[in-house]
């Protein structure tokens, strides 16, 4: 498979291409704050690239849902064959995660393996969470800073029940982090703001900051607090301001 790591950081192309290596990120041993960052939550979903073709007559698939292996999802995940209608500017590429939300809105893995180990779509409902622009228009974006891909992919993109750009906090990583991980998510990704997309490579410039669920900040005194009540958290992250 190819990994597009010789593409061109400038050129443009006619077409989308075949396959991308989606950017991973380097684990970082605790939460931190920086003004030069964006913190999202992570749910712990299936990595997905979709690859999204503006041609409604060409006889190939509009919408291509590549894992990390580049396998393609699409077909297990059939509500979300109407992201091509909700997404601009296209042909374009998302990356993003496939999450399915339990009856309270947290992930619900056991449902998300079992729609790729048999197909079956049973009651549950996913959800593609898009955090990454990297191809608009039919041109590659991946050498604009993350701060601009973010603001492109949230003008095109219209929210629905299926696709919701992730939004994500500048420099208060650590009260995201203790939210996370009251709220039983796996963890927060840290993305820099600087950052270009490096397809198929592993950086610094993106780390991955794993949760401990239930964790408290160390100055809390755990039987002084009364824990709020459980919200879904599809509201949680949709009240988080986009890059503010």
């Amino acid at each position: 498979m190819s990994d597009q790591l010789d593409l061109s950081l400038t050129g443009d192309v006619a077409r989308l291409p075949r396959s991308l290596r989606p950017m991973l990120p380097k684990p970082a041993d605790a939460a931190f704050d920086s003004d030069e960052h964006v913190f999202e939550p992570r749910w712990g979903g299936r990595r997905a690239l979709a690859f999204i073709d503006s041609d409604r007559t060409a006889r190939g698939p509009r919408l291509r849902l590549l894992d990390e292996n580049g396998h393609d999802l699409a077909s297990y995940f059939p509500e979300l064959a109407t992201l091509p209608d909700l997404v601009g500017d296209l042909p374009a590429i998302l990356d993003g995660e496939i999450v399915i939300p339990d009856k309270v809105g947290r992930m619900d893995e056991e449902a998300l393996v079992a729609r790729v180990a048999d197909g079956g779509v049973g009651g549950t409902i996913p959800v593609y969470l898009a955090f990454d622009l990297l191809w608009a228009g039919g041109r590659q974006i991946i050498a604009q800073p993350l701060l601009r891909r973010r603001e492109h992919l949230a003008r095109i993109v219209r929210s629905s029940p299926e696709l919701v750009v992730l939004p994500g906090v500048v420099r208060d990583g650590m009260d995201l982090y203790f939210a996370v991980a009251q709220q039983g998510l796996r963890g927060v990704m840290a993305r820099h703001l600087r950052s270009p997309y490096l397809p198929g490579r592993r950086s610094e410039l993106w780390r991955w900051i794993a949760a401990q669920p239930g964790e408290m900040p160390l100055h809390a005194v755990p039987d002084t607090i009364t824990a709020p009540p459980s919200r879904p958290v599809l509201a949680l992250i949709q009240r988080l301001p986009l890059d503010d």
